[in-house]
């Protein structure tokens, strides 16, 4: 695992700062664009988005958590343990926030298959609500470090 660490982590900050910037993108450029156009043209660019999107949002996130996941087990394992160091206590909670991340994304995903239709708080407020989560494990991360 120490021989691949290094490429894991820099595949991860490369995923992240694609994931976090499109869902930045959309709140705050492509949301805002949306009341300048007709309710026609604003069906149209939606449609289009959410095609590159769907391809492009829930790959990242996988390999996210996939090389998230190889990195972790450097830090949390059973000869580590696992709260023992203000490090591990802090992974843990960037594991919490990006969980609740994926779970969104999932659903929206089964939402999108099943061809239903999204929320209100998943249609307008979840990539705010990942902008914030991302925010707060970015920190976590630098954090991590420091303690």
């Amino acid at each position: 695992m120490e021989a691949i660490y290094p490429y894991a982590h820099v595949i991860h900050l490369i995923l992240a700062i694609i994931f976090l910037g499109y869902v930045f993108s959309d709140v705050a450029v492509i949301s805002t664009l949306k009341d300048k156009f007709t309710k026609e043209t604003q069906k149209e660019i939606n449609q289009t988005l959410g095609k590159r999107s769907f391809k492009i949002f829930p790959l990242s996130l996988l390999f996210l958590v996939l090389t998230g996941g190889m990195m972790m087990s450097k830090y949390i394992n059973s000869n580590a343990g696992f709260f023992q160091t203000d490090l591990q206590k802090l992974l843990v909670f960037k594991i919490v926030l990006a969980l609740v991340i994926v779970l969104g994304v999932l659903s929206n995903l089964y939402v999108k298959v099943r061809g239903s239709k999204k929320s209100n708080f998943m249609e307008n407020h979840f990539h705010k609500l990942v902008i914030v989560l991302g925010l707060f494990i970015v920190i976590a991360a630098k954090w991590m470090f420091l303690v």
